[in-house]
């Protein structure tokens, strides 16, 4: 499979970065290129390797027409190169095959580049119809009236197509600001060398008593907080409650689930470690059976081991839910009564499981749209089975306390020996100082 470049195939895992960014939006008003209003046409994103007519009916076979013809010109933003291009230049010729009468512009600014240039053109009265952003990016966008609010504009039935935590990634405060096209997850990745992924156990404390049968089972955790928030749920506890509150310590196991950590982690031949090259490297050599990361290691892994992709076990209150984080399209909110149309018709499209095939074709990612065809894809099939038991990324302001505080309770139960019981304590109190709950 085709790894897409590393600034856009980025493991969430660093979503630290994503955080300054939003920090700097704030910040470096001056830094940002000068950009041209959609009034003039910018130049096309040019692709090396622009699928042919034929390539184009193969990846999507199933597309149908608007049923009214549509005419007009868009322009669209966006950050996506190498293997995302490609799926992008696939999904706009046959929009163009489909809709001859659509002229569709592209103009690609630069990942770091994207949000600030997006906000100070819109803040010019120009910019583009539509926008290509990751979720994280929203309540910065919709806090300065950049993108446009879409319900009664997308119905109920509209927005079933997609995995509900990929289509919550672009909710805030109720309002819905975009549809998805991709999302990433977390799930277990299984050497099938050493374990059949069919006999994973069902449970936590089933895969904890497997690992301890010999080094060969043993699993691979990295010690942080994106990666290891799906047992939080699985024992029953919560970080927040609506209002913003840390709620950790007041309902469920948080404990539990810290001391089922620290047990894995003195495991021979199991890791939670913060180390996430040396787990990986290990993974790779074989040492270890299971594995828990995201679609992002496909391409790597799957060069040297034969794998499998299966949900995570569950918990003693259920499942195991980790967190999906989403890219999708957002829209100028200043779309005249003759453009919304044609944008929201063109943003479906590229949200449909014909697209979706393309993207996970041409740049391996996980299609929003639980319609999407993946069988041909098997492992990009698993993750798609661990949608189906994930949350969105939240996008509460507090979400900038709990990356701190949160991943040191990781690393304090399971790296030293504090006691996991008061340290969910002492965590929920620390995030609740920090914003004044």
């Amino acid at each position: 499979m085709k790894t897409p470049h590393a600034a856009l195939r980025r493991p969430l895992w660093l979503l630290g970065v994503g955080l300054l960014l939003l920090v700097w939006l704030a910040g470096c008003q001056d830094s940002s290129p000068a950009q041209q209003p959609a009034s003039s046409p910018p130049q096309m994103a040019a692709s090396d390797s622009t699928p042919a007519a034929g390539q184009l009916q193969q990846l999507l076979p199933t597309a149908t027409p608007t049923p009214t013809p549509l005419a007009g010109r868009l322009v669209l933003w966006h950050s996506w190169t190498e293997g995302d291009a490609d799926a992008l230049s696939t999904i706009l010729a046959e929009y163009q095959r489909l809709q001859p009468e659509t002229q569709i512009e592209t103009l690609y600014v630069a990942y770091p580049e994207l949000a600030q240039a997006y906000l100070d053109a819109v803040a010019g009265g120009g910019g583009p119809d539509l926008l290509l952003a990751p979720n994280w990016w929203l309540p910065d966008l919709a806090a300065a009236k950049a993108i446009l609010p879409l319900d009664g504009l997308v119905t109920a039935e509209e927005q079933k197509i997609y995995w509900p935590a990929a289509l919550d990634n672009f909710r805030l405060q109720g309002k819905l600001y975009g549809l998805p096209t991709s999302y990433e997850v977390v799930s277990v990745f299984v050497n099938r060398t050493l374990a059949d992924p069919a006999s994973i156990p069902a449970t936590l404390d089933g895969w904890l008593a497997q690992a301890q049968q010999g080094p060969t089972q043993g699993i691979g955790l990295y010690n942080n907080l994106y990666h290891l928030v799906w047992g939080i749920s699985a024992y029953g506890a919560r970080l927040f409650d609506e209002a913003g509150t840390s709620v950790l310590d007041q309902a469920g196991d948080a404990a539990g689930y810290l001391r089922w950590l620290r047990t894995l982690s003195q495991t021979p031949g199991s890791y939670v470690d913060p180390d996430y090259g040396m787990l990986k490297d290990r993974f790779r050599k074989g040492e270890f059976a299971y594995f828990v990361d995201g679609p992002w290691a496909i391409g790597e892994l799957s060069e040297v081991l034969d794998l499998a992709v299966v949900p995570l076990p569950a918990g003693p209150a259920g499942a195991s839910e980790p967190w999906l984080s989403a890219d999708g399209v957002l829209l100028h909110p200043a779309l005249s009564s003759g453009q919304q149309p044609l944008a929201l018709a063109f943003a479906r499209f590229l949200t449909t499981a014909e697209s979706g095939r393309a993207l996970a074709s041409l740049a391996g990612r996980l299609p929003a749209s639980r319609n999407t065809p993946l069988a041909d894809y098997p492992l990009l099939q698993g993750f798609a089975r661990q949608a189906a038991e994930a949350q969105p990324l939240p996008l509460l302001p507090e979400m900038a306390h709990l990356w701190g505080y949160g991943g040191d309770l990781f690393v304090k139960v399971v790296d030293g020996d504090a006691d996991p019981a008061a340290t969910v304590v002492e965590t929920a109190a620390l995030i609740n100082d920090a914003t004044g709950k």
